[in-house]
């Protein structure tokens, strides 16, 4: 019988790992709460079950290991659930992280915590208790801050206290998108950042991707954080690149993580790597699917499976064979309803165009942009220099009309 692997979310940017999957002769399960999810449709099997209800997803997953077949392995693509991942390995007696790994994850506070004890670089940072609290502070350390939730996803409520007018609206809405309703603070430290994927095993970590991010929106979209995709290979010095490596290794294992996949969110301040989050999972954008073969050769995902379902990994098939040029692009529409979408063709002939994904659908509502990325459509490009891969990418955007009304 086939080996079995659950992946957590079937959502579009889970797809080319549930084909690379399929392609790895696994028979493969897919879990989200949306009937019609990307994901089903390539799957052998689904699951109905929310990706961020811990309880449902075991309860669902073990039911289908006890009546349907075994599983071998789970994993999460794109979706930031490692305590759903953990929580059903952990009752199935499957690889993968601890769940005490899992939770730090998923808690930027606690995580913060330890690091700090581990001897980590992070910025500096406090819990905040209410808005009085957040005044006090910015009396104290200026207002170069920036305010989180403690246990949200992604960027939302995230915002950079110096682009702020009002700190009690400010709270109020990084509190609104935790589910504990905490919010913390901490430093914000000029310099390049960068993202990290990396694979540990054993406790050793090696890292394939390094995509040096792009930021060119920060003004524009002000107080919030909206990222406009990245750039490989990155132009960082190497020396410092070698310190952005060893430092997610020493967060890694600051989070107990000794086999499993860690994406790290890293700041180069005055030529130091300080740590912002390291998150327990596979990323999403497109990132450790696309990017990272396209730029080093590397079957980041295919290892990860491997990871996942307690298999071996060489070492050596994580070294980088190549250095190729890779720049991704986001769609940023009008915000309104989608009336049409037009010039993907045309877009996608461009020379250097190596993936094209459009996520609007007409009927999509496509929102002020605020603290969280309203992207249309995904470009990733490739050119002889990285500068060649950047100006494909914009000239695909460019060819893409989103209308919305």
């Amino acid at each position: 019988m086939k080996k079995t692997l659950l992946i957590v979310s079937g959502g579009i940017e889970a797809a080319d790992a549930i084909r690379r999957a399929k392609e790895m002769d696994l028979h493969v399960v897919v879990s989200d709460c949306n009937p019609d999810a990307p994901g089903f449709a390539i799957a052998d099997d689904h699951i109905l079950a929310s990706v961020y209800d811990v309880r449902e997803s075991v309860t669902a997953a073990e039911r289908y290991a006890l009546e349907i077949r075994p599983i071998d392995g789970v994993i999460c693509v794109a979706a930031d659930a490692p305590v759903t991942v953990a929580a059903i390995a952990e009752r199935l007696g499957l690889p993968g992280i601890p769940m005490a790994a899992a939770k730090l994850a998923c808690d930027k506070l606690a995580m913060k915590r330890r690091f700090r004890a581990a001897g980590v670089a992070v910025p500096w940072f406090a819990a905040v208790e209410s808005a009085n609290a957040l005044a006090r502070i910015v009396a104290e350390r200026g207002s170069d801050l920036v305010l989180k939730p403690v246990d949200s996803r992604g960027s939302r409520g995230v915002q950079r206290l110096a682009k702020v007018g009002d700190f009690d609206t400010a709270f109020a809405l990084a509190r609104s998108h935790s589910p504990t309703a905490r919010v913390m603070i901490e430093d914000y430290l000029d310099g390049p950042q960068v993202s990290t994927e990396s694979i540990v095993i054993d406790g050793q970590c090696f890292t394939p991707g390094f995509s040096d991010r792009n930021y060119e929106f920060l003004d524009r979209y002000a107080p919030f954080f909206i990222e406009n995709g990245g750039d490989l290979p990155s132009i960082l010095p190497e020396p410092v690149q070698a310190g952005v490596k060893a430092v997610v290794a020493r967060a890694a294992a600051a989070l107990g993580i000794v086999d499993g996949t860690v994406k790290g969110d890293i700041v180069v301040h005055d030529g130091a790597p300080f740590v912002i989050e390291l998150a327990a999972r596979l990323s999403g954008g497109f990132f450790c699917t696309r990017e990272i073969p396209l730029n080093t050769g590397v079957d980041f995902i295919g290892a990860a499976i491997k990871v996942a379902l307690g298999e071996r990994v060489d070492p050596a098939a994580l070294e980088p064979e190549r250095r190729a040029p890779v720049a991704q692009r986001y769609a940023f529409p009008r915000p309104g309803r989608v009336i049409a979408v037009k010039g993907v063709d045309a877009a996608r002939a461009l020379p250097g165009i190596a993936e094209i994904v459009v996520t609007a659908r007409p009927g999509d509502i496509i929102p002020r942009a605020g603290d969280k990325r309203p992207s249309a459509a995904m470009v990733l490009a490739t050119g002889r220099v990285r500068a060649d891969a950047v100006r494909a990418a914009e000239a695909a955007l460019a060819c893409i009309e989103i209308e919305t009304r």
